[in-house]
């Protein structure tokens, strides 16, 4: 069947992907974000802030799929969700250093790849975060397809409840591939918004409190501001 994120975008063809039900942010590296800290402002979860403005993170968004508006407006909602916490507030920015942000049209596998969906990566170069990251909407739909998310099958749930879990999921793996720029680093945790690999019902849940970063990398962002990352380095793709 031919499953539309909403009714904004070009139909694609749904593919049961024999994928398990883990979903891969993204691979071995990943990370995203560019407009660099304005200010920073005390943030709600770390005491280390003592700056009084909020910082920026500007996104230069280039939407292949022809997502509605309205559904890229609920996607970095959804990440704001998750970084406001920290001070941090994302938006669309045409600037010339906003990060670029990539909605793909394109899948990143075929039905016969046993490897996880990736619903996020970025490019690293020299071990550091460039500023473009991509998401692939059309992973996270194959993904939810085969999946069952608060024990109900994804295809069973209406188009507005299936759109809105297509929105969270993105919106998070977005907010993962910030984490991995803003602190520039291509590792991952065990817990947390660097987890890897991270649960459907992880990336489709309405409330994603757990999703927080932990201390040590809360002191990174609020007390020693951005990760220093080298301007106009080469970029490469993520493996």
């Amino acid at each position: 069947m031919t499953t539309q994120f909403n009714r904004g975008w070009r139909p694609f063809r749904s593919v049961a992907l024999a994928l398990p039900l883990l979903a891969c942010l993204a691979g071995p590296v990943s990370g995203a974000s560019t407009e660099r800290a304005r200010t920073a402002p005390p943030c709600q979860e770390c005491s280390e802030c003592e700056r009084t403005q909020p910082r920026v993170v500007g996104l230069k968004i280039y939407n292949q799929p022809a997502i509605s508006d309205a559904d890229v407006n609920r996607i970095l909602q959804m990440a704001n969700q998750l970084w406001n916490r920290y001070g941090v507030t994302i938006e669309p920015s045409t600037r010339a250093d906003a990060i670029t942000l990539v909605l793909s049209r394109r899948m990143t596998s075929g039905s016969t790849d046993p490897r996880p969906a990736v619903l996020g990566d970025t490019l690293f170069s020299d071990g550091h975060a460039t500023p473009y990251i991509r998401l692939w909407p059309a992973n996270a739909e194959a993904l939810a397809t085969v999946s069952e998310i608060g024990g109900r099958p994804f295809t069973s749930l209406s188009r507005v409840e299936r759109d809105a879990i297509l929105v969270r999921m993105l919106g998070v793996a977005l907010a993962h591939e910030l984490a991995h720029y803003l602190l520039d680093t291509s590792s991952h945790a065990a817990g947390g918004l660097l987890r890897n690999p991270m649960g459907v019902n992880e990336l489709a849940s309405a409330d994603p409190a757990h999703l927080r970063l932990s201390r040590q990398q809360q002191q990174l962002i609020c007390r020693d501001g951005w990760a220093e990352i080298p301007d106009g380095s080469a970029q490469k793709p993520g493996l």
